[in-house]
């Protein structure tokens, strides 16, 4: 039994490894592009800014095109398998691809005013209205048909977006650009800003207040929800992964290359809305019951070796030990695989409080 109890730790050792969500690094070209037209820009500082309307900034024009054919994605969430189709209309999205990705920095604007005015570019352009509206009414018609309540469905939005395959192939290339949510629709694809852009606009939509959190120095950004609970450093705002299924407040503990998020991040609000997430406090006790099973199994192992065991208490040790991995695996962020989809499992908060009332014996 020894011999059993010993290969199932190395066992969940191999698996915590593997959970390492990939950076999700921001597009590369999009920030050389606009760094080298900052860099370019002559301002005259008499006259008054221009205004967003009247120089190059991002927006959609509609413009003819082939007939673009949006990928459904398909998730599970509380145990239920779901499949949202995106409605794109074929100008819009190609009206999007046209557009361009540079932001003129007005003298005397800071970083954070300008990534507040580029970012709300993406997510609140006024031609994409009818494809959130309608992957809105498919996001209602499941929320009505679970019964879910107001952070359940938060987290139906969230589930949605970080199952949305992450677009590993511009990461690996460096050549990624900032994508309005239509294209990360019709593409089926999108990096951390790509993703991050859409479920801020899509909780804006549903009257959520939202931001986008910018890490700079660590070229990723996630999303901010409101609500009582463990806030991100100093920004007030409750920390939200979009890479890949992950619990509100759950920040992963490093990237791929082991880069770790430790910069305060710029805040672009998104969404003002009435709304706010109140689970905090029961992700707070999922992560404690995640985090601390390793060394309870650990130690309840090491005592079992030092024992002749009963064929029943051998089995009573082991049952322990296979919650204790369970909680190691189930309960943590999901890594993504090779194609950027969502692997493991993952459990979701109201599944996963109750199994942790049932079974965590190490608290």
């Amino acid at each position: 039994m020894a011999g059993l109890i010993g290969a199932l730790m190395l066992d969940s050792h191999r698996n915590i490894a593997s959970t390492v969500i990939p950076l999700a690094d921001k597009a590369a070209e999009q920030v050389d592009a606009a760094v080298a037209a900052k860099e370019a820009a002559v301002y005259d500082t008499e006259r008054p800014a221009l205004s967003l309307v009247d120089q190059p900034h991002p927006h959609i024009v509609p413009k003819s095109g082939s007939a673009v054919h949006p990928p459904a994605t398909r998730f599970k969430f509380e145990g239920e398998s779901y499949s949202i189709q995106p409605h794109v209309d074929s100008s819009v999205y190609h009206g999007a691809q046209a557009s361009t990705r540079l932001l003129v920095q007005p003298a005397g604007e800071s970083e954070a005013q300008w990534s507040q005015t580029y970012y709300r570019a993406f997510a609140d352009d006024p031609a994409q209205k009818p494809a959130l509206d309608d992957l809105a009414r498919q996001l209602r018609e499941i929320r009505s048909s679970a019964g879910l309540g107001s952070d359940e469905y938060l987290e139906l939005i969230a589930k949605y977006v970080q199952s949305i395959p992450y677009d590993k192939t511009s990461f690996d290339s460096g050549k990624g650009r900032q994508r309005f949510p239509v294209e990360t629709l019709v593409e089926g694809t999108g990096m951390c800003g790509d993703k991050s852009v859409l479920l801020a606009a899509l909780l804006e939509h549903e009257d959520y207040a939202a931001a986008l959190l910018d890490f700079a120095p660590e070229k990723h950004m996630a999303v901010g929800v409101r609500g009582p609970g463990n806030t991100f450093g100093d920004t007030g705002w409750l920390f939200l992964e979009t890479t890949g299924p992950c619990y509100v407040t759950d920040v992963p503990d490093s990237y791929l290359g082991g880069v770790k998020l430790t910069s305060e991040p710029d805040v672009i609000t998104i969404g003002t809305g009435s709304k706010q997430y109140d689970g905090a406090r029961d992700v707070a006790r999922i992560i404690q019951a995640r985090d601390s099973a390793d060394a309870a199994a650990n130690s309840l192992a090491a005592s079992a070796k030092r024992k002749l065991l009963t064929r029943s208490e051998a089995n009573a040790i082991n049952e322990k030990l296979n919650a204790a991995y369970r909680a190691t695996v189930s309960l943590r962020s999901n890594a993504v695989d090779s194609k950027g989809r969502p692997v493991g499992t993952f459990m979701d908060r109201e599944p996963a409080i109750k199994w942790v009332d049932r079974n965590v014996w190490w608290l």
